[in-house]
């Protein structure tokens, strides 16, 4: 491919949902925590000129320790995250800059580059989903998601909310075609350009309301199309402990999904 892979990873969150009263990245996983899972599975991807983790500003030291102790073969550094996912990212990329120009890297912001979002929680993302969407992105798309179809039927809500019987109950409203519908996961990737632009305007936006849902979405809010990749299902975001339960059978399974 020869084209310079960025990637921050987001792992400011908190581990609340989980019943773990720090940053969820330090969840253990299998025996290790789900951060280093993360930093582990992008060893191999060829082209890797930087990472940025983004860490809860009380846990920088603990966090760049994860990172030592992974020993890493690609530079990265750690650094705060901000009081949403959106700003988080943001400071990221700006990580991302730091890292030395003169080493014959295209800059993270330039449009040859391909930056990668990924959320730590995913820690079990296989490598071919990476490499999947970076070929995406250098096939000319500026904006790639990975993404599962659903496997359950879906319906808008009509209402609101109400009790009989002690029962809270909802009314029902449109169901909408689950064969165009998907589920969307990380490492979104991008030309780097592209995903500078989009945080750069969407940083007021996220002070006021905030902020988007996920980067592509703000991708989309400067006009740019996005295009899926096929996901897998051990991308799956760990957020509850069932999830985790889940997790640790796929760790202990590698080969199934």
């Amino acid at each position: 491919m020869g084209r310079s892979i960025y990637c921050v990873v987001t792992a400011a969150g908190s581990g609340t949902r989980l019943g773990n009263p720090g940053p969820k990245a330090l969840v253990e996983l299998a025996g290790e925590c789900l951060l280093h899972h993360a930093l582990r599975t992008l060893e191999p991807l060829e082209g890797l000129a930087g990472v940025v983790i983004t860490a809860p500003r009380d846990y920088l030291e603990t966090f760049t320790q994860v990172a030592q102790d992974a020993s890493l073969s690609y530079p990265w550094k750690v650094v705060a995250g901000g009081s949403t996912r959106q700003n988080s990212v943001y400071l990221g990329l700006q990580g991302l800059l730091s890292f030395d120009r003169d080493t014959g890297q295209v800059a993270a912001d330039d449009r040859e580059a391909i930056v990668l979002i990924h959320d730590a929680a995913r820690a079990l993302t296989p490598l071919e989903q990476f490499q999947r969407v970076c070929r995406a992105v250098a096939s000319g798309c500026p904006a790639v998601v990975p993404a599962t179809k659903l496997v359950d039927t879906v319906r808008e809500v009509a209402g609101e909310s109400f009790t009989r019987q002690e029962v809270a109950i909802t009314p029902a409203g449109f169901t909408p075609d689950r064969s165009r519908l998907r589920c969307v996961q990380t490492p979104q990737g991008f030309a780097g350009n592209v995903i500078f632009a989009a945080h750069q305007q969407g940083r007021e936006k996220d002070q006021a309301e905030g902020g988007a849902l996920d980067d592509a979405m703000l991708v989309a809010s400067l006009g740019y199309p996005q295009y899926f990749v096929a996901g897998s299902r051990r991308a799956m975001k760990i957020t509850y402990p069932l999830d985790l339960q889940l997790a640790t059978w796929l760790a202990q399974n590698p080969n199934r999904e």
